[in-house]
Protein backbone atom coordinates (compact mmCIF):
# COMPACT_ATOMS: atom_id res chain seq x y z
CA UNK A 1 0.00 0.00 0.00
CA UNK A 2 1.23 3.21 -0.96
CA UNK A 3 1.52 5.79 1.65
CA UNK A 4 0.33 9.08 0.56
CA UNK A 5 0.79 12.77 2.10
CA UNK A 6 -2.76 12.91 2.67
CA UNK A 7 -3.01 9.79 4.75
CA UNK A 8 0.06 9.98 6.42
CA UNK A 9 -1.25 14.25 7.21
CA UNK A 10 -4.56 12.42 8.32
CA UNK A 11 -2.72 9.48 10.60
CA UNK A 12 -1.00 12.63 12.27
CA UNK A 13 -4.00 14.80 12.81
CA UNK A 14 -6.22 12.30 13.89
CA UNK A 15 -4.57 12.35 17.37
CA UNK A 16 -6.25 13.18 20.74
CA UNK A 17 -3.17 15.57 21.25
CA UNK A 18 -3.09 19.23 20.65
CA UNK A 19 -2.29 20.10 16.61
CA UNK A 20 0.48 18.97 14.92
CA UNK A 21 1.84 22.52 13.85
CA UNK A 22 3.94 22.66 11.22
CA UNK A 23 7.66 23.93 11.53
CA UNK A 24 9.58 23.89 8.12
CA UNK A 25 8.03 25.55 4.68
CA UNK A 26 7.39 22.23 2.55
CA UNK A 27 4.27 20.84 0.65
CA UNK A 28 4.07 18.23 3.27
CA UNK A 29 3.60 20.44 6.17
CA UNK A 30 1.47 23.12 4.19
CA UNK A 31 -0.44 19.95 4.29
CA UNK A 32 -0.65 19.38 7.45
CA UNK A 33 -1.12 23.71 8.02
CA UNK A 34 -4.70 23.07 5.85
CA UNK A 35 -5.44 19.87 7.64
CA UNK A 36 -4.75 22.11 10.90
CA UNK A 37 -6.98 25.10 9.78
CA UNK A 38 -9.79 22.14 9.03
CA UNK A 39 -9.32 20.26 12.51
CA UNK A 40 -8.84 23.18 15.17
CA UNK A 41 -12.09 24.79 14.97
CA UNK A 42 -13.96 21.37 15.31
CA UNK A 43 -11.27 20.58 18.14
CA UNK A 44 -12.65 24.12 19.74
CA UNK A 45 -16.33 23.13 19.16
CA UNK A 46 -15.47 20.27 21.58
CA UNK A 47 -13.58 22.74 23.98
CA UNK A 48 -16.46 25.14 23.69
CA UNK A 49 -18.81 23.07 24.79
CA UNK A 50 -17.37 22.11 27.73
CA UNK A 51 -15.28 25.03 28.41
CA UNK A 52 -16.95 28.52 29.51
CA UNK A 53 -15.23 31.29 27.45
CA UNK A 54 -13.32 29.05 25.81
CA UNK A 55 -14.30 30.63 22.19
CA UNK A 56 -13.88 34.12 23.08
CA UNK A 57 -10.24 32.91 23.63
CA UNK A 58 -9.93 30.78 20.59
CA UNK A 59 -11.73 32.89 18.09
CA UNK A 60 -8.75 35.39 18.11
CA UNK A 61 -5.90 33.68 18.23
CA UNK A 62 -7.68 31.22 15.42
CA UNK A 63 -8.12 34.44 13.00
CA UNK A 64 -4.61 35.34 13.55
CA UNK A 65 -3.40 32.12 12.95
CA UNK A 66 -5.35 31.58 9.86
CA UNK A 67 -4.12 34.92 8.53
CA UNK A 68 -0.60 34.00 9.27
CA UNK A 69 -0.66 31.46 7.42
CA UNK A 70 -3.35 32.05 4.79
CA UNK A 71 -0.65 30.93 1.80
CA UNK A 72 1.02 27.89 3.18
CA UNK A 73 -2.27 26.89 3.91
CA UNK A 74 -3.50 27.45 0.40
CA UNK A 75 -0.32 25.67 -0.95
CA UNK A 76 -1.32 23.04 1.04
CA UNK A 77 -4.70 22.49 0.02
CA UNK A 78 -3.55 22.69 -3.69
CA UNK A 79 -0.83 19.76 -2.23
CA UNK A 80 -3.59 17.44 -1.55
CA UNK A 81 -6.07 18.19 -4.35
CA UNK A 82 -3.14 17.08 -6.55
CA UNK A 83 -2.45 13.84 -4.60
CA UNK A 84 -6.24 13.23 -4.33
CA UNK A 85 -6.81 13.75 -8.34
CA UNK A 86 -3.46 11.30 -8.61
CA UNK A 87 -5.03 8.74 -6.37
CA UNK A 88 -8.25 9.57 -6.98
CA UNK A 89 -8.83 9.69 -3.17
CA UNK A 90 -12.08 11.45 -2.01
CA UNK A 91 -10.30 14.48 -0.11
CA UNK A 92 -13.41 16.08 0.97
CA UNK A 93 -14.87 13.36 2.50
CA UNK A 94 -11.75 12.33 4.04
CA UNK A 95 -11.18 15.80 5.95
CA UNK A 96 -14.78 15.66 6.94
CA UNK A 97 -14.30 11.65 8.34
CA UNK A 98 -11.23 12.90 9.89
CA UNK A 99 -12.47 16.10 11.63
CA UNK A 100 -15.84 14.25 13.22
CA UNK A 101 -13.73 11.45 14.12
CA UNK A 102 -11.43 13.98 16.10
CA UNK A 103 -14.30 16.06 17.50
CA UNK A 104 -15.27 13.11 18.85
CA UNK A 105 -12.24 12.40 20.29
CA UNK A 106 -12.00 15.24 21.69
CA UNK A 107 -15.73 15.53 23.34
CA UNK A 108 -15.35 12.15 25.14
CA UNK A 109 -11.88 13.18 26.67
CA UNK A 110 -11.99 13.25 30.40
CA UNK A 111 -12.31 16.84 31.45
CA UNK A 112 -8.72 17.23 33.14
CA UNK A 113 -7.33 16.33 29.07
CA UNK A 114 -9.73 18.25 27.49
CA UNK A 115 -8.49 21.12 29.54
CA UNK A 116 -5.24 20.51 29.10
CA UNK A 117 -5.55 19.91 25.24
CA UNK A 118 -7.67 23.11 24.85
CA UNK A 119 -5.15 25.30 26.53
CA UNK A 120 -2.16 23.44 24.72
CA UNK A 121 -3.71 24.27 21.18
CA UNK A 122 -4.67 28.07 22.54
CA UNK A 123 -0.52 28.28 23.03
CA UNK A 124 0.20 26.77 19.83
CA UNK A 125 -1.73 29.35 17.92
CA UNK A 126 -0.34 32.15 19.81
CA UNK A 127 3.08 31.38 20.50
CA UNK A 128 4.24 29.23 17.50
CA UNK A 129 6.93 31.25 15.65
CA UNK A 130 7.07 31.54 12.33
CA UNK A 131 3.35 31.54 12.14
CA UNK A 132 2.89 28.13 12.10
Amino acid sequence: MRITPLVLALAVCSSISPPAFAQADSAEHNALLFLDAQVLPRKAAACTARLSGYAGRFDPAFRTWLSRNRSRIASGEAFLRADAEKTKLPLERDVQSITLSIFQQWSAAPLPLLQENCDEMLLQLRDTPGGG
